[in-house]
């Protein structure tokens, strides 16, 4: 069974170890191995290395997230984004100021940000990030994981949160939810459904994770490698539509 670690230290010493906590993420990399993936439209695989067509989680918290590559893509090479911007409003998101090419003040405003800037979709990939908790069983911890929902599937789970808000009077973290994919189209389209809602006893598991949880969402792309693409013009603004992913 896994349990926190909890130490009787002298209060200055506890208030002193606090405060490092809550600083510690500028000091260690960002988890990599800790994402859902897709194999297409067939099934999810965990970072435990399951594979499933259907997987049943406490979705603890969710951010909005808008991802501008201004170079091609390569899948042996991948290059960090361009622009980026994180935060728990699409509608008031803007770039990052650590964003190496930052394409303007806000992405409402930004051209890369508008349908048909990369044909009849948009040049910057916008998502929905999810950080959730499997089902705890007999007492342990669950791990955090991070899913990224497709553009394409934006609308399927912000319909499903919408529906837990109006009809459960509830939020996701107050649910089990059911994640499947759309057997109906090729590519990866996950859907959400409502399991059950928690029980009084399981709160504690999920709430006491979500700043937690809302740290590993907000953490931001490492973008120490980033080159200008060759031939392109960097700069404010300026659409670079070849970074379509």
């Amino acid at each position: 069974m896994a349990t926190r670690a909890k130490a009787n230290l002298p209060v200055n010493y506890a208030e002193q170890l606090a405060k490092e906590a809550a600083e510690i993420s500028k000091r260690i990399a960002t988890p990599s191995g800790d994402r859902i993936r897709f194999n297409s439209n067939r099934s999810l695989i965990t970072p435990d290395g399951n594979e499933g067509e259907e997987l049943e989680v406490v979705v603890v918290d969710f951010v909005s997230s808008n991802l501008f590559y201004d170079g091609p893509f390569d899948r042996d090479n991948p290059q960090p984004p361009g622009c980026f911007a994180i935060g728990a409003e699409p509608s008031l998101l803007v770039p990052s100021p650590n964003s190496p090419n930052k394409q303007a003040e806000t992405c409402s405003a930004c051209p890369n940000n508008q349908f048909g800037s990369a044909g009849k979709g948009k040049a910057c990939k916008n998502t929905r990030l999810l950080a959730v908790m499997p089902v705890a069983m007999d007492g342990d911890e669950p791990p955090i994981w991070i899913m990224s929902v497709p553009p394409t599937s934006m609308k399927a789970f912000d319909a499903y949160v919408q529906t837990l808000a109006s009809k459960h009077k509830t939020v996701p973290i107050g649910v089990v939810t059911r994640i499947t994919l759309d057997q109906g189209v090729q590519f990866a389209a996950p859907r959400f459904s409502v399991v059950r809602p928690l029980k009084a006893e399981e709160f504690e598991t999920y709430m006491s994770r979500r700043e937690e949880a809302n740290t590993r969402l907000t953490a931001e792309p490492d973008v120490s490698q980033y080159a200008p693409p060759k031939g392109a013009t960097a700069g404010r603004g300026q659409p670079v539509r070849r970074g379509v992913r």
